[in-house]
């Protein structure tokens, strides 16, 4: 069991997470770091040089929000008890946040690394995504225990539910291999996005990519940022199956950078509805950012995902970027954009109060937030929703998928227009 980590950014030292007698978390930064580094999350971790608690010790399991936001969620978790059972002999009620953040060490999402280092990876080989894929859906399907050493390395460290893998992939997207170290010039690092095809529990139905990568580029459309994008087919067990998959941005080549989400910064728990984008997401992105107009890219989102029938629209899903160039942060490029039904067919984050908005509903958070020509940027995302259909097509999707989808998107079309 670890009790004392040291917290790194490239390279560098950043502080300490201990576990204390009584059981909490401290976090203390180290001094040089207040010098020459800077606040990892302003506002929710004290700058200062002492062993601070989490100011919410009763969320993330103790953990500052900065820190809880380096452990994936769902999947991976699955895969890091399996491997820390296996290799450690802990039970998974044995296991404690920093055996956790541990285990993930230089893998994380983001620009933190941890240390000492639990089952460190040191394999830069080719991948083969295909016998990946295939024993991730072996594993959801009960028809194995065991998991892969490629599988728990490379499917351990993305958040969300669904299953997926970090890697790197050259510029033509012919050769995949680790990106756990430096890669070679030209090649990017990239989430591969697997489907949930367990028989127990979820299940992702087979066009799930298709509709995904059409939302990117109606995305895009509406004037949106969101990262490169691509379709990856590959065969797995007999049949070709097409994945969807994102470059990373929070890695620049060999750099990693410094992201924070919206959960973290917070301490607003993704996995139930505790958020508002007018109380809360835009409020959190003006304060942090200090940017009008990276206030007017959320709402932008804000009506991306009201319009799309994006419901699973939780705290984890919205994130920031640190410029170290500036010392600013910015709103990251959109993602996890897809046709979603939340809980209740309620939006996760809800608008104005609304778990389904009207027009009124947006309208109110344009006005409380001053958004200028808040409705020409309706107007441009209505305009690029009304798209679904050829985009769709485009990426093969059946008729009747186009038809339902569409249809639900004209019903939210309709309760957005004023009368």
């Amino acid at each position: 069991m670890i009790s004392l980590l040291r917290v790194l950014h490239a390279g560098r030292l950043v502080g300490q997470l201990a576990i204390q007698s009584s059981g909490a978390i401290a976090f203390q930064y180290d001094r040089e770091w207040l010098v020459q580094g800077f606040d990892l999350a302003p506002g929710s971790i004290p700058f200062d040089g002492l062993a601070n608690k989490s100011v919410r010790p009763g969320e993330f399991d103790g953990l500052p929000g900065a820190f809880y936001d380096s452990l994936p969620d769902g999947w991976g978790l699955l895969l890091m008890d399996r491997g820390l059972k296996k290799q450690q002999g802990l039970d998974w009620t044995q296991i404690t946040p920093l055996d956790r953040l541990a285990y993930m060490g230089h893998r994380c999402m983001g620009a933190l690394e941890y240390e000492p280092e639990l089952l460190p990876e040191h394999n830069g080989k080719p991948i083969d995504l295909a016998d990946i894929a295939e024993q991730a859906e072996r594993f959801l399907n009960g028809e194995t225990f065991d998991v892969l050493e490629e599988l728990r390395i490379y499917g351990g460290s993305p958040g969300g539910a669904r299953p997926k893998v970090t890697v790197a992939f050259s510029p033509d997207m012919a050769i995949c291999q680790s990106g756990f170290r430096d890669i070679p010039t030209g090649y990017s690092h990239w989430i591969v996005k697997f489907r949930n095809d367990s028989r127990h529990g979820e299940y992702d139905p087979a066009d799930i990519g298709r509709i995904e990568m059409a939302y990117s580029d109606m995305a895009r459309m509406a004037g949106l940022i969101v990262p490169r994008t691509q379709l990856i087919e590959i065969p797995v067990r007999g049949k070709r199956e097409v994945y969807f998959a994102a470059q990373r941005f929070d890695r620049d080549g060999n750099r990693k950078i410094h992201l924070l989400s919206l959960a973290g910064y917070a301490y607003a728990n993704h996995r139930v509805p505790c958020m508002d984008y007018r109380d809360g997401v835009l409020p959190a992105t003006r304060k942090l950012t200090k940017s009008d107009g990276e206030v007017e890219k959320a709402f932008r989102l804000m009506l991306f995902n009201v319009l799309t029938h994006n419901k699973d629209d939780h705290t984890k899903n919205f994130a920031y970027l640190h410029d170290p160039a500036t010392g600013l942060w910015q709103l990251a490029p959109a993602f996890d954009l897809t046709f979603s039904v939340g809980i209740a067919n309620n939006h996760t984050t809800s608008v104005g109060g609304a778990g389904n908005p009207t027009y009124a509903h947006l309208k109110n958070v344009a006005e409380r937030h001053r958004i200028r020509d808040w409705q020409r940027i309706l107007d441009d995302v209505r305009s690029a929703v009304a798209q679904w259909p050829k985009l769709a097509d485009t990426y093969g999707l059946s008729k009747q998928r186009i038809g339902e989808i569409h249809k639900a998107l004209k019903a939210i079309d309709l309760a957005c227009t004023p009368r």
